[in-house]
């Protein structure tokens, strides 16, 4: 997104807020591809009818984070953050896309 006015909202606030405060620059999470994550997600729980949530629960720097679809754990991603702190999850859009498209035919079948 080049042009401020297509930002949400959301991602105008923060960065207000992060210059308040002479904070880097803000840059909402993004796939390795550097497609941001709410570009994705969104599409995601439309299309599938779930809640696609990423979690760290007492995690460290290193820890992955787990993908949750509806609650119940789906997958792992690796993250990390950028050199001014913005979050980086390390699979790209399509690879993630996949993933949740195989988790929500695997999640709450039956054996």
């Amino acid at each position: 997104m080049s042009d401020d006015r297509e930002k949400p909202d959301w991602w105008r606030a923060n960065e207000r807020a992060r210059a308040s405060m002479d904070l880097p620059s803000y840059e909402p999470p993004r796939f390795d591809d550097n497609v941001y994550v709410h570009e994705v997600v969104p599409t995601l729980e439309s299309v599938h009818d779930c809640e696609v949530l990423f979690l760290g629960i007492n995690v460290e720097y290193t820890d992955e984070w787990t993908v949750q679809i509806d609650g119940d754990d789906a997958f792992s991603v690796e993250r990390s953050r950028d050199d001014s702190g913005n979050t980086i999850y390390h699979i790209d859009s399509e690879a993630f896309r996949s993933a949740v498209e195989r988790a929500t035919g695997e999640i709450g079948a039956t054996d």
